[in-house]
C-alpha cells in the first residue's frame, strides 16, 4: 500500500473558489440569529444553535502543499427533561481545504482509522445522554473528558486522543476527539469521584503524507549513507492504517479521578489504564539487493519502510492542583507513565540495522542464492524488523501561573518531561538525553468594550531551541459575527523536534465565524 491510503472512490469535495466562503459567512451572519431555536415547556426544554466558520490560509513557504479555504458548519442540539435527564448532540460538517485528493468515500469520520482521507465529511464531536440522581450522575455516548489543570498541554488528560491534522497548532478543544464512553460522577461530602470506561480505543488522527501538516519525523530521508562500500542507499516509505485490538472487555480502557477541596486548594489524584494516545510507529523494512555488474559482483541496495501504527497499554498515575494567592492563580500537574513507548530516531535505527557486517552477511546469502539459481537471480529482497520504538517509564509535570488585571490577562507555564532511564545509544524523538522542557506564555488584552481582543501565544523548547509564536487579533462586528486575523510562526534547528519538524509551515490566516 502506498500513500494513497484508501482506494475507494468517493464524492468529490465541493470546491469554493478563493475567498467565497468568507463572504458567504458574512452574509449569513446578517440573518443567522433568526435561525436559533429554543423551546421551554413545563418539564422539557430544548435548544438548537450553531455556527458557520470559514478560514483561509496563506503559506509563506511556497514549496509546501497548498491549502484551499476550509468551511465548517456546526450544529448543537441540547435538551433537558425535568431534573433527571439531558442530552447533547454536536455535529460538524466540513469542507476541508487541507485534504489532498480524497479517496475515502464515506461521509462520517470513523473511530477505527488514523488517516481519514475524506472530504467533505461530517464529524459527530459529541453525542451523549445525561442522567442525574442527585448524588450520582451518568453520561453515556460520544464525549470529551477534561482532566488536569494546565492549558493546552495536560500530562494527566490522556483519555481523549487528538486530531493532529493541523500539526497541533490549533486549540486543544478543537484537537480533542470525542470518544464513545461511559462516565459516572459520584458526589459526597468526603470526595468527588469521576469514573470513565471506554469500551474500545479510538485512535488519534494524522494527515496523509501528501498534506502540509504530515509529521516530518515520519518522513524518511531520501538517502542514507551506510558506509564507503555502498555509499548512499535510496529510501522509500509506505504508510499503513492502524489495526485495532479486538472489541473485548480485556481491551477496554478505564480511569478514575478523585477530587477534594481543602483549605483553598482544589486537589485531584487520578489513575488510567489503557492505550497511549500519542503516535507510535513500527517500521518493517525491506532491503533489496540488486546485482549491477555480474562480472565484478557489483551490487546496489535500496530500502523500503512500511510505517504502521502500533498500540501499547500503559498505566498513568496523576496528581493536579489549583489555588489562588492574592491576584495570582497557581496550577500544577504531575503524571507518571508506566510502560510508555517512544519512537526512536529513524536515522539511528537505520544506521544500527544496515551495518557493514549486516550488509556483508546479506550479500553473502544473496551470492549463495545467485550461484544456486544458476546465475539467473539478480535481485532479492530481505525483510528486516527494526526496533523502531522502545519502552521507557517517564514523568511529565508542569506549573502554571495566571494573572488578571482589568482587561489584561497573562499566563505562564513550564512543562517538563523526564525519562530517568534514557538510553543515549538509542535516542528518541522529542526528548534530548532524558529531558524536554517547554515554556509557554499567553497574553490577552481587550479593547473597545471587549469588542476587540489581542491574543499572543508562544512556546519555547529549551532543549531543542525551537519555538512557536501565534499572535492574533479578533474583532466582534456584531453579536453574531467575529473576524480574526493571525500568524503562526514556527522555528527550530532540529527537524526531529516536536516543533522543528514543522519549521517550514509558517502561515498567515483570516477567519470569520457566524454564530446563531
Amino acid at each position: 500500500m502506498n500513500s494513497k491510503l484508501d482506494n475507494e472512490e468517493g464524492p468529490r469535495a465541493l470546491r469554493f473558489p478563493g475567498m467565497l466562503p468568507l463572504f458567504i459567512c458574512a452574509w449569513i451572519s446578517c440573518t443567522a440569529a433568526g435561525y436559533a431555536y429554543e423551546y421551554t415547556g413545563e418539564n422539557v426544554s430544548a435548544s438548537l444553535s450553531g455556527y458557520l466558520d470559514s478560514r483561509a490560509v496563506y503559506a509563506f513557504d511556497r514549496d509546501t502543499p497548498k491549502e484551499r479555504p476550509t468551511t465548517q458548519l456546526g450544529l448543537e442540539f441540547t435538551s433537558k427533561v425535568s431534573t433527571w435527564s439531558g442530552s447533547k448532540i454536536l455535529l460538524r460538517a466540513v469542507d476541508d481545504g487541507t485534504v489532498k485528493d480524497p479517496q475515502n468515500g464515506r461521509l462520517f469520520t470513523e473511530f477505527d482509522r488514523i488517516y481519514q482521507d475524506k472530504n467533505p465529511y461530517v464529524s459527530p464531536d459529541e453525542a451523549y445522554l445525561d442522567f442525574y440522581t442527585g448524588k450520582v450522575d451518568f453520561r453515556l455516548g460520544i464525549q470529551k473528558f477534561a482532566w488536569g489543570r494546565l492549558d493546552e498541554i495536560n500530562p494527566t488528560d490522556i483519555l481523549n486522543p487528538e486530531d493532529f491534522t493541523q500539526g497541533g497548532t490549533n486549540d486543544e478543544i478543537d484537537r480533542k476527539i470525542g470518544i464513545p464512553a461511559v462516565k459516572t460522577n459520584v458526589y459526597s461530602d468526603i470526595v468527588n469521584v469521576e469514573i470513565a470506561w471506554i469500551p474500545r480505543f479510538v485512535p488519534y488522527r494524522l494527515p496523509t503524507p501528501e498534506e502540509r501538516w504530515f509529521p516530518g519525523v515520519f518522513k524518511p530521508p531520501a538517502f542514507i549513507n551506510v558506509g564507503p562500500t555502498v555509499g548512499d542507499v535510496p529510501v522509500t516509505a509506505q504508510y499503513r492504517d492502524i489495526d485495532l485490538p479486538g472489541f473485548t472487555i480485556e481491551n477496554s480502557e478505564a480511569g478514575i479521578r478523585i477530587s477534594k477541596y481543602i483549605a483553598g486548594w482544589d486537589l485531584s489524584v487520578s489513575y488510567f489504564n489503557g492505550y497511549d494516545t500519542m503516535p507510535v510507529m513500527d517500521g518493517p523494512t525491506d532491503l533489496t539487493v540488486e546485482l549491477v555488474d555480474p562480472l565484478a559482483l557489483d551490487y546496489a541496495l535500496s530500502l523500503e519502510l512500511a510505517f504502521e501504527p502500533v498500540l501499547h497499554r500503559m498505566n498513568v498515575f496523576g496528581f493536579d492542583f489549583t489555588t489562588t494567592m492574592g491576584s495570582f492563580t497557581i496550577r500544577g500537574e504531575y503524571a507518571y507513565f508506566q510502560n510508555k513507548y517512544y519512537n526512536r530516531t529513524l536515522e539511528s535505527v537505520l544506521r544500527q540495522e544496515v551495518t557493514p557486517a549486516r550488509q556483508e552477511a546479506i550479500f553473502d546469502e544473496f551470492l549463495r542464492n545467485y550461484i544456486d539459481s544458476g546465475y539467473t537471480l539478480t535481485r532479492q529482497t530481505f525483510h528486516i524488523d527494526p526496533e523502531l520504538n522502545i519502552r521507557m517509564d517517564s514523568m511529565k509535570y508542569g506549573l502554571g501561573v495566571d494573572y488578571i488585571y482589568g482587561d489584561t490577562s497573562v499566563s505562564m507555564q513550564v512543562i517538563q518531561e523526564f525519562i530517568p532511564d534514557y538510553d543515549k545509544n538509542r535516542p528518541v524523538y522529542f526528548n534530548k538525553n532524558g529531558l524536554d522542557t517547554l515554556v509557554t506564555v499567553l497574553f490577552k488584552q481587550f479593547f473597545l468594550q471587549n469588542t476587540l481582543d489581542l491574543n499572543l501565544r508562544a512556546a519555547y523548547d529549551i532543549e531543542f531551541k525551537d519555538y512557536i509564536i501565534k499572535p492574533s487579533l479578533r474583532y466582534n462586528f456584531t453579536n453574531n459575527l467575529q473576524g480574526t486575523i493571525g500568524l503562526i510562526i514556527l522555528g527550530g534547528k532540529y527537524s526531529d523536534s516536536l516543533i522543528g519538524q514543522y519549521a517550514d509551515n509558517d502561515e498567515a490566516y483570516v477567519q470569520l465565524r457566524c454564530s446563531f
